[in-house]
């Protein structure tokens, strides 16, 4: 278990509603800048469907003519979607880091952040476990040992039996 904040039982319930806060704007905000992403993606798609047709003929000069403006169109309609592509995946790391550093800050283990999946490390003498969390739950109802991870959590009222 790494060095980080041991938690009791009543302390981790209470930071529950900051969490909960927190966790709620986190997903908000990076379903919002996902949708922008997947926006700016489908807008690159489309960029490059459209420069694969784009053929320059040759043919009279004003057919030659359309032709590169056509492709100078789509070239710039290219790099803007590009630039456009590439400040939507910054933007987006930069709100998951942003969320990432804040939550972990409070001493908690996030383990995902979409479903609000939290492990607060807790010890009992030499017995060291995880109160685990997750956002559609009240509060805290269930630990896991460390390796476990969430498929080993078990009832709060069984960890008596450990302790």
């Amino acid at each position: 278990m790494p060095a980080a904040k041991i938690f009791t039982l009543a302390e981790a319930n209470a930071l529950l509603p900051k969490l909960k806060t927190m966790l709620s704007s986190a997903n908000q905000e990076l379903t919002e800048k996902a949708e922008t992403l997947a926006n700016a993606y489908a807008m690159h798609e489309d960029c490059e469907q459209e420069m694969s047709k784009v053929k320059v003929v040759k043919a009279s000069k004003n057919d030659n003519e359309n032709s590169l403006s056509a492709l100078r169109e789509c070239r710039l309609n290219f790099q803007a979607s590009i630039e456009s592509l590439e400040q939507a995946k910054k933007s987006y790391i930069h709100a998951l880091n942003f969320w990432l550093e804040e939550i972990s800050q409070t001493g908690v283990i996030l383990r995902d952040i979409k479903a609000g999946l939290l492990d607060f490390p807790a010890d009992s003498g030499s017995f060291q476990y995880y109160l685990c969390w997750q956002a559609n739950e009240d509060d805290i109802q269930y630990w896991h040992l460390h390796n476990d991870g969430f498929i080993g959590r078990r009832p709060l009222a069984v960890l008596s039996e450990y302790l």
